[in-house]
């Protein structure tokens, strides 16, 4: 018998055996399969490891149990074979192909001695239910499920737990049951359970309600219940069951993308406020330079004039880079001078760096052209920059922006190495390992937790890498953001003839 609940693959691999002698039923759900294997002499059961949402081992432990001579394979292309022999007599890959899961079945048959063969005995599966074969299985399928599942007495005991609820709250049963479920409420929500039990007093079921709840280790997680009533054969109410998802990750997701879009409305409105001042900025530019080269001015004047007229160059030339940090958004490649790209930026932050006292130090060994998608490569440099400039605002006075030739760490490859380095507090250890997922943080509500994941990727489609060394000793602390390029992608700058 075949088990998979993905539809394709289960009929491919059943005309695959059927060419080669075998006789062969097919389900594609726990139940129905269990109802197929009450019903027919099974030889072989050959399971995909995961069905829906569970594994396989619910329904394997019980048909054991109803026919323990009967062999099962399990069949998979994730899990190990370690997890699979927890329940399955053999384990075949799927990525080994259909011999090898041939010769696998042709093996198991010749190793069963007619000996051992269990005469079959008259049963009447569709007029009888086995209460039984039906609870284990039930029973297993709760133990084995993706989510966490608890039962519960109408006062809140605690009566079972499955285990993926040690998995998602750190609590094995045994400290579980018999404990009240108020064990898992945030201290913001104290009178939570009272209210969910007096609804389920009530009959009511709780369909996708939105918490949160703690874990063992003291983590809140985001979650989402379903709460049903439990009735006993006659019909009263005896205590309810929850099934409990983590949507943690979910949760952060949305709110990562909030402020992503919060960022994206503030970047469209600064090009927008920055393109509408360019007319004013060329009246301002046009007095100045009537003032200087057409009126008389006294030596102190024409100073001021001089003066403004400079600060007038900064303002131009920080809205234009705004602009363009608006509109190279795109995938568009084109030839950029590295240096001036990294300069553009760090004139963006200038301010900031006056402001927290930061020095900056440029090192430039490499003057020529990056082909390269100029939006991109900025938003990346720029990420870079002000995080350096954030861990600065705690400790550490000094920021060293470099470009040099060099070779790929792993495969030798030419090309150059931008860095951003920083001597402030460094990461600490237990932070090192998150900083390139997707929506991991030490920012707080300031930082939205996808640069970093953005900034390599971005790095990855021009052919490069971003890696990170960092320090916490005191004296030697500090962080560096090596972005490297290959060369392929590079034009060298001619030297002038």
């Amino acid at each position: 018998m075949l088990i998979d609940d993905e539809q394709t693959g289960l009929q491919l691999r059943k005309l695959v055996l059927e060419s080669s002698g075998f006789k062969v039923l097919v389900a594609t759900a726990p139940d129905e399969a269990m109802r197929l294997f009450r019903l027919h002499d099974i030889d072989i059961v050959v399971t995909d490891h995961l069905l829906g949402r569970t594994t396989a081992a619910g329904l394997a432990a019980a048909m054991k149990q109803f026919k323990p001579h009967v062999p099962i394979v399990s069949l998979s292309g994730t899990t190990n074979i370690d997890e699979a022999l927890r329940y399955a007599d053999r384990f075949v890959g799927k990525a080994e192909g259909p011999e090898t899961l041939i010769t696998t079945l042709d093996e198991i048959l010749a190793q069963k001695s007619e000996q051992l063969r269990p005469v079959l005995v008259a049963q009447e599966p569709l007029v009888t239910t086995d209460i039984t074969t039906v609870q284990a299985l039930l029973a297993a399928i709760v133990e084995d499920s993706a989510d966490a599942i608890l039962s519960k007495t109408l006062d809140g005991i605690i009566t079972s737990w499955n285990h993926a609820a040690e998995l998602m709250y750190g609590y094995t049963p045994e400290e579980m049951i018999g404990r009240s479920v108020t064990t898992l409420l945030p201290p913001d929500r104290p009178e939570e359970v009272t209210h969910i039990l007096s609804r389920l007093k009530r009959g009511e079921r709780i369909f996708h309600y939105e918490t949160a709840r703690m874990t063992k280790s003291g983590q809140k997680l985001d979650v989402a219940l379903t709460i049903s009533p439990i009735r006993n054969g006659e019909g009263h109410l005896v205590g309810a069951s929850t099934i409990a998802r983590d949507i943690t990750g979910q949760k952060q997701a949305e709110e990562a993308l909030r402020k992503a879009e919060k960022l994206a409305l503030a970047g469209r409105m600064a090009a927008t406020v920055a393109h509408e001042i360019n007319n004013p900025l060329e009246a301002i530019g046009n007095v100045l330079y009537l003032l200087r080269n057409v009126v008389e001015l006294n030596q102190e004047a024409r100073k001021y004039v001089e003066a403004a007229q400079e600060e007038l160059k900064r303002v131009s030339e920080i809205t234009k880079l705004t602009l363009g940090m608006q509109r190279s958004a795109g995938d568009r490649r084109e030839s950029i001078p590295v240096t001036k790209l990294l300069d553009n930026v760090l004139t963006l932050y200038e301010r900031k760096a006056k402001t927290l006292a930061i020095k900056v130090e440029r090192k430039y060994q490499f003057d020529g052209t990056l082909t390269g998608s100029p939006g991109e490569l900025r938003q990346v440099f720029s990420n870079l920059i002000v995080n350096a400039m954030d861990a600065l605002a705690s400790n550490g006075s000094k920021l060293v922006v470099s470009v040099r030739p060099c070779r790929r760490w792993d495969t030798g490859e030419q090309g150059i190495c931008i860095s951003v380095a920083d001597n402030g507090p460094g990461i600490p250890p237990q932070n090192r390992s998150q900083l390139f997922q997707a929506f991991y943080t030490t920012k707080g509500d300031q930082g939205t937790g996808i640069g970093l994941w953005v900034s390599r990727a971005m790095i990855k489609q021009h052919g490069g890498t971003l890696r990170l060394r960092t320090s916490v000793r005191p004296g030697r602390s500090g962080t560096c953001f090596s972005v490297f390029l290959p060369t392929g992608s590079l034009v060298q700058k001619r030297e002038a003839a």
